[in-house]
């Protein structure tokens, strides 16, 4: 990994190395400052070992619209800000804040009126409130803005400005074609579209002097959309760059239509915008240039920098999961890495107005408040499933210097979750669950596969503590036929348990159904997918870039998707339903699969309380759900146990 560790020049400013945590709002106080738990985050990625820490988007003004991230509007701002700066100094990182003017007819603060944007044009969210255009004096001031707010950053200690001109903000709702109407100076030709971006480029350098470097993060193209076609992007990278005012470009694709293209997803491959970085290089010469995309995978990252496609990598998510990847891959440590596993869970709930948590790394955004205190006790600990929730809590417990036994009753480690990673879009989840028995082999757990566990068998263990968590059993739906020797469940196809025919029928369209049929297509199958309800997905709870990508892969894969369907009856050769018309038809196939969800057994854990024995429930055994409720769980009920 000797590239990934060469120091580069920006501007007057050196990195230590290529490694960029790459900007992502976190918005951590109602205030929309900064606080101690930025510190904390921002510093944790620095000590791991970062060149170069960058925030997600701040912004210069509230004059237009309502904050929608942190801010910096004035010296009151600067304060925690320069405590950020600080503690990323500290551990011998450059720290960058990611300036914008503003989010436009993105916002989704107010739904009820209409936001500015460079044109009358439909709000993302709300379609039917129209933006109104912000007007000429008002760009003009705005500008001034990120002038005002990058001096502010500059006497904070931030290092570099990245001006956000990305992802169908406000700045990109100024240079695109497709937004910017405007009939001023602002707009009309393809110059006249990038005179805000000049200008607040021209500001900032005005305000912080010739020397202080400037980055542009920009959208190359939207891929699955018209938003912004590559012709325009690569003209607008050229025009940067031509311009001689910035100091490096960080390229990214996509739009909120295909947001998997802009956030990346669990389906998406590693290293996915790479393909297209010859053609920004081309366009921009020696200028450093930065990428985002899955590239926390070392051996990408590094071939990445080696072959001279990028000069820096941004790494967003994966720094979340474990915020000391650069120091792990630098000291070979790579077993060792707590892999990202594509969720979006810390997106997904930051939409929803929460904090950001990350489902594999329980301090993610909650660094030193949760800390593994020594055991006071020689407690003997029996964990029973060696699903996610299981693994974490015999490790966490082994960490602390308890007595930990583990069994579970299949032959493997990774209960579903095994399952979830056993397509081959899905290695992120595979990955999670190889590095889970690391762990679970690193410590001093006593592990017992293939070997179920009763209530005599715990009464025979004599544990002090028990953790229960078996997970889930699959939900067959219970019509004539459904116990036919061609009939199966989910789980054991996925991990090639059993064998299905040619022509397959899944029955369920949610999110283990459109896996599972994506990748049987992908093994040359013929899938026919059933769903009851009038749409796949209906009930699937993630993140919209998971949402869509899953929705791409099925729709595109070949399978035949038949909604608002109702089996009937499984038959020797075919099943029955009621189709979308409501009229009975027989459907030929060779194999069918339930897909049709999981349902919690609660009757070990039931027997153990009554039969007096301190225990609790984590994960599916809880209640179907998600990683992050396994993992989550599994640590904080053994981090509290003996706690005053």
């Amino acid at each position: 990994m000797n590239k990934l560790f060469e120091p580069i020049q920006i501007g007057s400013m050196t990195l230590k190395n290529r490694i960029v945590m790459a900007p992502m709002g976190t918005t951590t106080d109602t205030t929309n400052a900064f606080n101690m738990r930025d510190v904390k985050y921002y510093g944790e990625r620095a000590k791991g070992g970062c060149g170069l820490v960058l925030t997600g988007a701040v912004v210069a003004s509230t004059e237009f619209e309502p904050a929608p991230c942190q801010k910096l509007t004035n010296t009151k701002d600067v304060y925690m800000l320069h405590l950020v700066a600080e503690r990323v100094h500290f551990y011998g990182a450059k720290f960058g804040i990611q300036l914008s003017p503003g989010i436009g007819r993105m916002n989704w603060i107010d739904p009820h009126t209409p936001p500015y944007s460079a044109s009358p044009v439909p709000n993302y969210y709300v379609p039917s409130l129209i933006c109104r255009e912000l007007p000429t004096e008002g760009v003009k001031s705005l500008v001034k803005a990120m002038g005002e707010s990058a001096k502010l950053a500059k006497n904070a200690g931030v290092d570099i400005i990245e001006i956000h001109a990305y992802g169908g903000y406000l700045i990109d709702q100024f240079t695109s074609a497709k937004w910017n109407h405007r009939t001023d100076e602002y707009g009309g030709s393809f110059e006249n579209r990038q005179r805000f971006l000049r200008e607040i480029v021209e500001e900032v350098r005005k305000a912080c002097g010739k020397d202080y470097p400037i980055a542009i993060k920009m959208t190359l193209d939207s891929v699955d959309d018209d938003e912004r076609p590559i012709e325009e992007g690569l003209a607008i990278a050229k025009y940067l760059a031509d311009s001689g005012l910035v100091d490096m470009i960080h390229f990214g694709r996509g739009a909120y239509s295909c947001r998997w293209r802009m956030v990346s997803s669990v389906y998406q491959p590693v290293g996915f915008d790479l393909d297209a970085a010859p053609k920004v290089r081309e366009m921009i010469g020696d200028l450093p240039l930065m990428a985002h995309g899955k590239l926390n995978h070392p051996d990408v990252a590094e071939k990445a920098i080696a072959d001279g496609l990028i000069d820096l990598v941004a790494i967003g998510h994966g720094l979340i999961a474990d915020p000391h990847w650069a120091n792990k891959v630098k000291n070979g440590k790579l077993d060792d890495i707590n892999p990202c596993i594509g969720c979006g869970e810390c997106h997904f709930n930051a939409m929803k107005g929460h904090s950001r948590p990350c489902a594999v790394n329980v301090h993610g955004m909650r660094e030193g408040e949760f800390p593994l205190t020594p055991a006071k006790s020689d407690l003997n600990i029996l964990v029973i499933g060696a699903g996610p929730g299981g693994m974490k809590a015999a490790a966490t417990a082994a960490e602390r210097g308890y007595r930990v036994s583990l069994y579970e009753k299949n032959t493997y480690m990774g209960g579903i979750m095994a399952a979830a990673g056993a397509p081959r879009f899905k290695a992120d989840v595979h990955d999670q669950v190889e590095y889970l028995k690391r762990q679970i082999a690193k410590y001093p757990v006593d592990l017992h596969l293939n070997t179920e566990i009763t209530l005599e068998d715990v009464q025979r263990l004599h544990p002090d503590f028990v953790v229960v968590a078996t997970g889930a059993k699959p939900v067959v739906i219970p019509v004539p036929g459904a116990d036919k020797p061609h009939v199966s469940t989910a789980v054991p196809v996925l991990l090639k348990q059993k064998e299905v025919g040619q022509k397959v029928v899944v029955v369920g369209g949610g999110e283990v159904g459109c896996e599972l049929s994506s990748e049987l297509c992908l093994q040359g199958k013929d899938v026919i997918m059933i769903e009851l309800l009038d749409d796949i997905l209906r009930t699937a709870d993630h993140f919209v870039a998971n949402d869509q990508n899953i929705r791409y892969l099925v729709e595109n894969s070949g399978t035949d998707i038949r909604c608002s369907t109702r089996l009937t009856e499984v038959l020797d050769d075919g099943i029955m339903v009621i189709n979308k018309e409501g009229e009975a038809e027989k459907i030929t196939c060779d194999s069918v699969v339930f897909a049709s969800g999981f349902k919690a057994d609660h009757s070990l854990y039931n027997d153990l309380l009554k039969a007096g024995y301190e225990c609790v429930q984590v994960g599916d055994n809880v209640k179907p759900g998600k990683i992050i409720n396994a993992i989550h769980q599994a640590y904080h009920y053994i981090r509290v146990l003996e706690e005053d």
